[in-house]
């Protein structure tokens, strides 16, 4: 399995360019355009967090987008150096309370873990790594009837 990778500025404006990255690696994978705008979807929110929160606002930092794939499986690592990013500290979203009643945020991580097969986050060598995998047999055979479509 061979690893594509690309370095982008962690700002907004480089989020066209990051989503043309995948699209294009995803496409030469074979992945159909569902799951590619699935992933296109999840990179989104991970990309705009890492955007708004990794970095102070007068030190924005770089973000990694790592691409690997293989018959099976294709695996989107986006990487940062900063701050340490705690999934295990977010809440679950009460989806069952009324609207008005919601907090404002929490759904990104919520959403995100919806487009993917499965969702990684952890720090590993001082940067924070967040592996959005999609199991391609897995989605093949769930199609649509899987809710994320």
């Amino acid at each position: 399995m061979s690893v594509v990778s690309r370095r982008l500025p962690a700002t907004i404006e480089q989020l066209i360019e990051a989503r043309a990255f995948l699209k294009s690696l995803a496409e030469q994978a074979g992945l159909d355009a569902r799951l590619i705008g699935r992933l296109g979807l999840a990179l989104e929110e991970v990309f705009v967090n890492v955007c708004h929160y990794a970095y102070p606002p007068d030190r924005p930092g770089e973000i990694e987008l790592r691409i690997s794939a293989d018959r099976d499986c294709f695996i989107l690592d986006v990487l940062d150096d900063g701050q340490p990013f705690e999934p295990e500290t977010l809440l679950e979203p009460d989806l069952s309370a009324p609207l008005a009643q919601r907090p404002i945020g929490g759904l990104g991580w919520f959403l995100t873990r919806q487009m993917v097969s499965e969702l990684r986050c952890r720090r590993e060598q001082g940067r924070n790594l967040v592996s959005l995998i999609m199991r391609l047999a897995d989605e093949e055979r769930s199609g649509s009837a899987s809710g994320h479509g």
